[in-house]
């Protein structure tokens, strides 16, 4: 009875044309309720759930995609890089929206650490509908978090205390090898891993702090050991400069000595010899001078030749 109706209605030709935009409204209504059309964000990754067959082994890149209304519903999911920070002074980063309170550890010899850590971290594309069948969208509580706690534990307990700050490198990359491990199984893809700070308890750090000062101390005193001694080496170089440099100073005056000497004896030579020479020529003079006073006036008429023989001069007269 109700459908003979319905079907006189629409064939009334009368209402054809508000018919036609009903359908229509009708349709647009029914589309838009059941949302055949989906878009996937970027950075995100779509998972398909069908009833009829649970999570669908494809995963829906970017952009738009049909859905079976009613029959599969999707879920997107964040594939870009995620950062967590673990500390107690969440100030540092205010940037950042997941902070989390240090980790809380214990060294070899059982006393407490602190670890500021900070992991960055993403997820496989191409196993996003896996995480999600498996974990869900709960992955980071369930999956990440605890193998970061796992992780610090028990890398930290491997050394004392007093060892931690001086392999804290050496803990680092064993804390990423076991993460980026963990990580692969449960399709996570490790990024980094930055330990920022280990802190310590009070009592231990006060142990450190003295320690501190005793090597500063001793370092200091080191220092002025050292200090001196090249002080005294400085000055056993600076007598050693003085004492050679009188040396070369005496050598030198001795050498100055030796050539004075020598000058004077050349010139008291030399004084002697023109003294000499002096006399000898006033004694030749002197002779001369006495000769010429006891002449008394007469040439002489001879001259001895050799042999003895006189020979006569010519005589050219005596005045």
């Amino acid at each position: 009875m109700i459908m003979r109706k319905i079907v006189e209605w629409l064939n009334n030709s009368v209402l054809k044309p508000i018919k036609f935009v009903l359908i229509i409204f009708i349709v647009v209504l029914v589309f838009t309720m059941l949302n055949p059309l989906v878009v996937i964000d970027a950075g995100q990754r779509g998972v398909v759930f069908s009833k009829f067959g649970g999570v669908k082994d494809k995963v829906l890149d970017e952009g738009i995609h049909f859905r079976f209304p009613l029959v599969e519903s999707i879920t997107s999911i964040d594939v870009r890089t995620q950062k967590i920070v673990f500390t107690n002074n969440p100030e540092k980063y205010p940037d950042i929206s997941n902070v989390r309170a240090r980790l809380d550890s214990a060294s070899a010899d059982l006393q407490d650490v602190y670890v500021d850590t900070i992991v960055t971290y993403s997820l496989d594309k191409a196993k996003v509908s896996t995480i999600y069948q498996n974990v869900g969208l709960d992955y980071e509580s369930k999956k990440v978090i605890p193998a970061i706690i796992d992780s610090i534990k028990t890398h930290t307990a491997k050394f004392k205390v007093s060892e931690i700050l001086t392999n804290r490198e050496k803990i680092k990359t064993n804390v990423e090898l076991q993460l980026r491990e963990a990580f692969l199984k449960e399709g996570l893809i490790l990024e980094g891993v930055s330990l920022t700070n280990f802190d310590f308890n009070l009592e231990f750090k006060k142990s450190i702090e003295e320690k501190q000062i005793a090597e500063q101390r001793k370092e200091k005193e080191i220092y002025e050991l050292e200090r001196v001694a090249i002080e005294a080496q400085q000055k056993v170089k600076q007598a050693e400069a003085i004492a050679e440099a009188k040396v070369k100073e005496a050598e030198g005056e001795r050498q100055a000595k030796i050539l004075e000497g020598e000058g004077i004896e050349a010139y008291n030579k030399l004084i002697r010899q023109q003294i000499n020479q002096d006399v000898i020529d006033y004694k030749k003079l002197e002779n001369e001078l006495n000769a010429i006073n006891k002449w008394n006036g007469q040439y002489p008429t001879y001259y001895m030749g050799g042999e003895g023989s006189a020979i006569p001069l010519l005589n050219i007269g005596n005045k």
